[in-house]
């Protein structure tokens, strides 16, 4: 397996691509020029033993002498049809190579030139491209590393998106409400009273906390919400956030209850895991009746720290549970904002626990109440 990585490396194919040609194009001289100097150096050794030998003292020509003559003219050739056959050679080796080197690299090149290809369309606004993940370990590496980046743009260009669709759809009821009345109090029907001019106040605050709730939630979505972690005390904190929403419960005669050890401590946000609790606090003051009773239980465990919130209200439906954390998603379709919240407050708690590295799951059962946990490494 090792071995296999080895070899697929961009730098060993490159390496074992220019070896395999040199080979080859070495042996190509090798080959032809042993063929066609083979016979000339025969002759050229021959005729050197004759004239050491002494018998080729009348070469050609039948002058005295001649012997010698002959020999340095047959040395010419020899060398001449040597360095002939060193150039012809080298030449097709060189070829060779070119060839070969070209078949080698050819897989190598082709997947870089479809990544160009791809980022160039990308740059022109098309996000759905891909490439194939083929090549060496370094050219799969980048092939992946381009597809995860066309999938974080098309990510979160549909979150602005969505965004923009969210935020056009839940404002334009309250914005048109705010209009409303005050043109009403303009032209005289609608008095300006402290009581007309609160319920306007307390809907720009609804407003404000619709913003910072779709804020928070695109933020953690892409990854970009900052998380100031400290050592905390979550029990201590999950006291404090029953005290300040116990008085919530009381109006509408739910028990609010606290199981908790004395002291769990873990690396968190304060403000964000305050926020976590105030929305599944919220969530089942929203969906539980009067007599009922909400829990909220701490748990060491040994990878971390479990939170539950449990309830014995109207319960989630098999067919609700699957979206429960989707933003903008109520149970009870009939229920408006003022009773049944915007829909991100369980989207929120979803996000808000994931940046924290942890995991948030629901168990229900329809009139039997509902059970929300999370765990904070």
């Amino acid at each position: 397996m090792a071995i296999n990585k080895i070899f697929n490396r961009l730098s060993v194919r490159l390496i074992l691509g220019f070896l395999i040609s040199s080979v080859f194009g070495m042996a190509l001289v090798a080959v032809l020029a042993y063929n066609a100097t083979s016979g000339n150096f025969h002759d050229f050794v021959i005729t050197m033993q004759g004239l050491m030998n002494g018998q080729g003292g009348q070469g050609p020509g039948g002058m005295m002498g001649g012997g010698n003559l002959w020999g340095q003219q047959i040395t010419v050739n020899f060398l001449a049809a040597f360095g002939r056959t060193l150039w012809i050679a080298g030449l097709l080796g060189v070829l060779l190579a070119i060839v070969i080197g070209g078949l080698l690299t050819r897989n190598i090149v082709a997947p870089v030139g479809e990544v160009a290809v791809a980022a160039k369309k990308v740059a022109g606004g098309d996000l759905s491209q891909k490439v194939r993940l083929r090549g060496s370990s370094e050219l799969v590496e980048l092939g992946d590393s381009f597809n995860s980046m066309t999938h974080t743009l098309r990510r979160d260009r549909e979150l602005r998106q969505n965004m923009v669709a969210d935020v056009a759809h839940e404002l334009r009821t309250p914005l048109s409400v705010l209009r409303a009345n005050i043109e009403a109090m303009q032209d005289g029907v609608l008095e300006t009273s402290p009581a007309n001019l609160e319920s306007l106040h307390q809907e720009t605050l609804n407003l404000g906390r619709l913003v910072e709730d779709l804020r928070t939630i695109t933020l953690a979505e892409s990854g970009q919400l900052k998380i100031n972690r400290q050592v905390t005390d979550v029990s201590a904190l999950a006291a404090r956030v029953v005290e300040a929403m116990k008085t919530q419960f009381d109006a509408k005669g739910i028990e609010l209850a606290l199981d908790v050890p004395k002291s769990v401590r873990a690396d968190i946000d304060p403000d964000r895991i305050e926020q976590v609790l105030r929305n599944l606090f919220a969530n089942a003051l929203h969906y539980s009746s009067s007599g009922s009773k909400v829990t909220v239980r701490l748990e060491q465990k040994d990878d971390g720290v479990l939170v539950s919130v449990i309830d014995t209200g109207i319960g989630i439906s098999a067919e609700d549970l699957p979206h429960i954390f989707d933003r903008f998603y109520r149970v009870d379709r009939s229920r408006a904002r003022a009773t049944g919240g915007s829909g991100l407050g369980l989207a929120i708690v979803k996000q808000l626990v994931e940046a924290h590295g942890g995991r948030v799951r629901v168990e229900s059962e329809p009139g039997k109440g509902s059970k929300f946990s999370f765990s904070l490494p």
